[in-house]
Formats: C-alpha cells, structure tokens, sequence
C-alpha cells in the first residue's frame, strides 16, 4: 500500500478508489480521506477568510467614516445593482463547473477553460448592459456613475470566483484564500489611498477595479500547478454547460433577488441615509455568512462523489456531521450578537451608524436560515434536482418582494430586515424538503441542544460581566463556549485528536 498512498494524491481522493484492490478497504480510505480533506481544506479556508474579513472590515471602517451615511448608501446601492447582473452573468457556472470536473473521466482543463471563456463573454455583454439599465432607476448621477466604473470591477471579479472551483476541485483552497487576501489588501491600499485625497464614491468603486484584476491574475498564476487556464469557446461545450447550468442560474437569481431585492427597494422607497445604515449591518452578515457557503464549496465535490458512486451511507454521514458543525458555528454567532450588537457595530463604521446595531439584532437570525440553505442548496445540486427546486426558490423570491413592496415604504429597513428572515428561513425549510424527499436523511439535535446551552452560558457572561472592550469580550466569549461544549461532549477532543494524527498519518 505505501507505493499507491503519496502526498501528491491527496489532489483527488477518486485515485484511492480506483486503485485499491479491496472495495471495503477502498471505501473505508475514500471515506478516511475525504473527512481529512474536508478538516484540512476548511481550516485553511477558514485562516484565510479571518484574514479577508480583518482586512475587509478595515476597509468598511475607512468607506463608512470617509463617506458618511448617505455617500456610503450611494455606494451601497450601486453595488447591490451591480451583483444582480452578477448572478445573471454567473449563470449557475461555479456551481455547474465544479460539479462537472468532480465527475469520473472529467477532462478539466478542458472544462475550465470553455466555463472560463463563456463566463468573460457574457459579463462583458451583459455589465455592458448595467449602465444603461440604471439611468432609468430615481437614483442620483453618482449612483449611476459608480455603476458604470463597478461594471469592470465586476466582470474581472466573476473570472476570479469561477476559478475557485479549480482550487476546490484538486483540495489547494490556500491557493484561492491567498489570492482573496491579496485582493482585499490591494482593496484596502487603494481605499485607503483615495479617501487620503478625500475622494468620493466613484473613486472608492475604482478601487475594486484595480483589487479584482489583482484577484484574477493571482487565481490564473496559482492555478498553473493543476491546470492552465485558457479561454477557449467550444460552442458544442458551451452548449452542454448551459443545459447543465440554467437551473442553478433560475434559483441563485430568484436567491439573490430576495437576499438583496430589500436593499433596491431602500433605495428606491427611502433615503440613502437609511440605506447606508443597513447597508453596513449587511456587510457584516455577508461576512459570517461566507463561512457555509466556503465549506460547501470544498464538500460538494465529495458529496457529488459519494451519491454517484452509490455510497449512500457516507454521503448521510457528510450530511450529518455537517449540520452538527452548522449548528455549532451558528448558534453561538447569533445568542451572542444580542449582546455585542451595538457595541461592535460602533466599532466597525464609526459615529451615524448607531441603528445599525437594533437592526444587527434582528437581521443576525438570518444566519440559521443561511447555514441550511446553503447545506441543503448545494446538496440539491449534487443530487441534480435544480430543476424541481427552481419553483422553490421562484415562489420564494415572488412572496419576498411583495413583502419588500408592501413593508419596506411603511417600516424601512425594518420590514426589510423582517422579510429577509421570511426568506431564509422558507428557502432553508424547501431546500431540505427536497433533499429528505430523495436521501432521507436523518438529522440529529442533539449537539444541537448543547450548543444552545453552551451559547446561553456564554450569554450570561456577555451579560453580567463589565466589558474591557467589545473584541476582547467576544474573544473570552468564544474561549467559554468552545470550553463548555468540550467539557459536555459537544465537541470532543478524541475526534480533534483522531483528525490531527489521520492527518500526520497520511503526510
């Protein structure tokens, strides 16, 4: 066994199948193997992402105190409009091209760089677009200058996010988190750069140009150990990819019309001023909420693996343990967020932003429904069942903005955030539905039920204890509940222990 077992083959678990002789034997390391992959891919996903986030949210710090809430609503808003034709532009590619590559025989370099190709071809067609569809919006020049200037900022940002399914793919995710990291510092620099010379909202949107082609250019150059990266145009291909992708394109659009749709419709009912306070509440959501979406990301070429093969108990147990690492991620973001709202949103954009921490509050339970959608969402599309979901995600998004057309002129960023859980929480409910319907999966609560405990003790220390300062607060906060939820077997420190010395074994 030691001549098949390499450091190198660690790039694609399928090997190990293959050329295992003993099926039971094969099994046991495919399965062996994918858990190690999955711990090793999410902790550098994770490191990275720290590192994306502390960097992002200085640059929030800097947007938010060198415009002002009204100029940062501008912004905001123009970058809302902008990542609707985002998801139109992606069209279901990321998603279709990791599934795609992950399957037995799959020519990657091949696939790649026909998705790669069709992907720059359509943004540059439709952001072209972008421009011009806002002039008819009610919004001020400024708003519609950043639109045109975001447009190419955009198009180079969905060449960079397509080739992260390459680094998911051969399981080199440090790759990907280190062309993010150099992404946001160059966003950070010219940020910073700009609001030294007290430019404005156009100018902090031109930013994201220069930080995406860094991005782009770094995922191309990081990718060359696996594949090189071509812009290629097989029409026959494109062809197959688009019959593949359109599902997933239907449901991420209707997704993000209702995760983002509130947003517009601040803009177009209400001040910027009220935008720019939400605006910034959402920013700090998207960054919690990326961790789901990262992990899923590396699972579901092992998932897609697992149910195509016909090992229907592992791809139970992926499932299992992940909503088990869901809930013990999720629950404690949201019952210590009740304590720390106020203060950390203070601390985030600066004086003016005061409300956004009442509305962090509320918008936080939002989490629960996102960690789900995005378990269940991806395990719809390993199971390719996009087509039957698409009704989900349509008869979601059209009950969620008649929600946002009727609240949102009355209640402003309050209905918004109200109708945000509506949305999260129906898309989390259907999307499981859909996916007990074929797998049965069976769901356990019971670490559940220890973390909801564990949060509650942290909760009351959060509570009752006089604050040094809000990070170090959450940093005691977080050391109590990991503490607690080792002492009541939440998670246990034999199944650390395993996973450290698997992974020491198989280097």
């Amino acid at each position: 066994m030691k001549h098949c077992i390499k450091k190198s083959d660690l790039r694609q678990f399928t090997f190990f199948r293959d050329k295992l002789k003993r099926p039971c034997f094969g099994f046991w390391v495919l399965g062996f193997m994918s858990k190690t992959i999955i711990a090793r891919n999410f902790s550098i996903q994770v490191a990275s992402r720290i590192m994306a986030v502390l960097v992002g949210l200085f640059s929030i710090a800097i947007l938010t105190r060198t415009l002002g809430t009204n100029a940062f609503g501008e912004y905001t808003t123009a970058i809302t409009f902008l990542q609707l034709f985002g998801v139109i532009v992606d069209f279901g590619l990321t998603l279709t091209l990791v599934v795609m590559i992950s399957e037995e025989g799959a020519d990657a370099e091949r696939i790649v760089g026909n998705i790669f190709g069709l992907r720059m071809i359509s943004g540059a067609i439709l952001f072209s677009i972008a421009p011009i569809a806002v002039l008819s919006l009610p919004w001020s020049d400024v708003v519609k200058e950043a639109v045109l200037v975001g447009s190419v900022a955009y198009v180079l940002m969905g060449g960079a996010t397509l080739l992260v399914g390459v680094f998911q793919r051969y399981h080199a995710m440090w790759r990907a988190g280190l062309a993010e990291i150099l992404n946001r510092l160059a966003l950070l620099i010219f940020i910073a750069l700009f609001a030294w010379f007290k430019l404005g909202v156009v100018w902090m949107v031109a930013a994201s140009v220069i930080a995406n082609a860094v991005w782009l250019f770094s995922m191309i150059r990081l990718a060359r150990p696996f594949l090189h990266i071509q812009f290629l145009h097989d029409l026959k291909m494109w062809r197959n990819v688009w019959g593949r992708s359109w599902p997933i394109a239907v449901s991420v659009f209707f997704n993000l019309l209702y995760l983002k749709g509130d947003i517009l419709f601040l803009a177009y009912f209400r001040n910027q001023t009220e935008v720019g306070i939400y605006g910034v509440t959402y920013r700090v959501l998207d960054m919690l909420t990326a961790l789901p979406v990262m992990f899923m990301g590396i699972l579901l070429p092992i998932v897609v693996n697992t149910w195509s093969s016909g090992n229907r108990d592992e791809f139970r147990a992926h499932v299992a343990r992940t909503f088990d690492l869901f809930m013990i991620a999720a629950i404690p973001i949201i019952i210590g967020t009740q304590q720390v709202a106020k203060p950390l949103m203070r601390l985030i954009a600066g004086p003016g932003y005061d409300a956004a921490g009442e509305i962090l509050k509320l918008l936080i339970f939002a989490v629960f429904g996102v960690f789900l959608g995005a378990l269940f969402g991806h395990l719809v599309v390993a199971l390719n069942k996009q087509k039957p979901m698409t009704w989900g995600y349509v008869s979601v998004a059209v009950a969620t903005v008649v929600g946002y057309y009727i609240f949102i002129p009355k209640f402003g960023m309050w209905g918004a955030a109200w109708m945000t859980l509506f949305s999260e929480w129906m898309i989390a409910l259907i999307t499981f539905l859909v996916v007990y319907k074929i797998t049965k999966v069976q769901l356990r609560f019971v670490i559940a039920g220890k973390a909801i405990f564990a949060s509650a003790v942290m909760y009351l220390f959060l509570r009752f204890v006089p604050s040094l300062s809000v990070l170090v607060d959450i940093l005691f906060a977080a050391i109590l509940y990991l503490a607690i939820m080792l002492v009541i077997k939440g998670i246990k420190m034999e199944d650390i222990r395993a996973l450290k010395n698997a992974q020491q074994s198989i280097e």
